[in-house]
């Protein structure tokens, strides 16, 4: 009976911590979740998510998604401390698995601990060969998101001060901006 006792408290216990713990996710459509500029909601379904994201992300914090990654670059005007450059994350694989850096081929986050972010990332109709015409002309950072299992992946963001945000899910091909508030 005392066993009896003992799992039902602990099972409890665990229901309680579960419910009460709250959970920030990445959303993989295409709307992000939407903050109004006075902090009201807005009509969109996925407003009430997107405010618990934003009120969510703290500046000592370390996010790797979309929409965790877009609220915090707004928020703060800079990434999470988790996101080195790609040198320094090259740098970090190098020193850290003794091996020698040869290429993007691996999980940055689950190798070496770090995003990949904050690289200067150029687009001018002048220069042909890294221009993308569904991206407004300007120079921009960019930042990896949701790794997949493997390498970096193809989903960035692509960022200005002032909460300007574009995201690609395909590795540059297609941008759509991101309405954080």
């Amino acid at each position: 009976m005392k066993n009896l006792k003992i799992s039902f408290a602990f099972l409890f216990s665990a229901f309680l911590v579960a419910c009460s713990t709250p959970t920030v996710s990445s959303d993989d459509s295409d709307e992000i979740e939407r903050i109004s500029s006075d902090s009201e909601k807005t009509t969109s379904s996925s407003s009430v998510a997107a405010k618990s994201i934003y009120e969510a992300v703290e500046e000592s914090g370390l996010y790797t998604t979309r929409d965790s990654v877009a609220a915090y670059l707004c928020k703060f005007d800079k990434l999470p401390s988790n996101y080195v450059g790609k040198n320094e994350g090259k740098s970090l694989y190098e020193s850290k698995t003794g091996k020698t850096f040869e290429k993007w081929n691996f999980n940055p986050w689950t190798t070496i601990g770090v995003m990949i972010g904050g690289d200067t990332f150029n687009n001018h109709a002048d220069n042909p060969d890294n221009y993308h015409p569904t991206l407004p002309e300007g120079n921009y950072h960019e930042a990896d998101v949701d790794y997949s299992a493997k390498n970096r992946g193809t989903k960035r963001l692509i960022y200005q001060s002032d909460c300007v945000i574009y995201y690609t899910a395909d590795h540059y091909e297609t941008f759509s901006k991101l309405d954080v508030h």
